[in-house]
């Protein structure tokens, strides 16, 4: 019966880690030589490991920021 209870335990602590890693992150990224601000969303992984931002602008030619970002989350973050 003990086994039962810890094999129970066990399978529900990992179901919890499962979706604890699937979770949505918000990264505050500053860009270099700038005083732009950059907010980031990411399934997954560090905020720490995002150095470059590509996107397209209206004119369609394709820009790169370098960044600096932190998943630090500011009280404005969860006012939203």
């Amino acid at each position: 019966m003990k086994k039962k209870y810890l094999l129970l335990g066990l399978a529900a602590l990992l179901a919890v880690g499962a979706v604890s890693c699937s979770k949505e992150k918000r990264c505050r990224c500053s860009v270099l030589h700038s005083s732009l601000v950059r907010i980031i969303k990411i399934d997954g992984g560090n905020c720490e490991d995002l150095k470059l931002y590509k996107y397209h602008t209206p004119l369609d030619s394709l820009k790169v920021d370098s960044l600096l970002c932190t998943d630090y989350e500011f009280k404005i973050d969860s006012e939203l």
